[in-house]
């Protein structure tokens, strides 16, 4: 993001992005009952060592695993997206022990397809911590639509409706059960010779 702007103060408490100065609505403070006239952005982020301010995500975009641990959802889901073959991606991992994901493709499924992503996937895993990894997976039929409401006008995922319409893939990913409506399941450095 650069240096902050003149007069104007950051904070970064808990990874939390706080700014105060004269640009911040005094309306946003006010509702934001902060005494010491922060203002709360819910971003997250760091300072570089010169200074400058580098946002890594919102804090509504973190998910806690049932044993606590934070992960971050924006920059996973960028990483799964990368993964050759993948179009779209969702991680899911609230209360729950491990993370799993919803993986959509763009074009016909092939074998040369399946063995693509299940690589992908085991190279990303690779370069996440433990509790970030993405343990199982699901290849699943179709696409993202604005009309069934999964998509925002601007092609953002609404993580909730997704995880409704998707109910049972998502319990088959932790239960082991099988799974209706996908093409392929993957599991955690599955791939031969991993």
């Amino acid at each position: 993001m650069g240096q902050p702007l003149p007069e104007t103060e950051v904070l970064i408490v808990d990874g939390e992005i706080l700014v105060r100065g004269p640009q911040v609505a005094r309306s946003l403070l006010d509702a934001s009952g902060d005494t010491g006239r922060w203002l709360f952005t819910g971003d997250l982020g760091h300072r570089t060592e010169d200074g400058y301010l580098v946002i890594d995500g919102r804090r509504k975009e973190i998910i806690a695993t049932s044993y606590g641990k934070k992960v971050p959802i924006g920059p996973i889901e960028a990483a799964l997206r990368g993964v050759p073959g993948v179009a779209d991606a969702m991680l899911v991992g609230e209360g729950r022990p491990y993370c799993v994901a919803l993986l959509w493709v763009a074009g016909a499924w092939t074998t040369e397809l399946r063995a693509a992503i299940d690589r992908g996937m085991n190279e990303v895993n690779r370069q996440l911590a433990r509790p970030e990894q993405v343990r199982r997976w699901a290849v699943v039929s179709g696409c993202l639509s604005i009309q069934r409401g999964e998509l925002t006008a601007n092609l953002k995922v609404r993580r909730q409706a997704v995880a409704a319409a998707h109910e049972a893939i998502i319990e088959g990913l932790y239960q082991g059960s099988p799974l209706p409506g996908v093409h392929h399941v993957g599991t955690l450095f599955s791939e031969a010779g991993s």
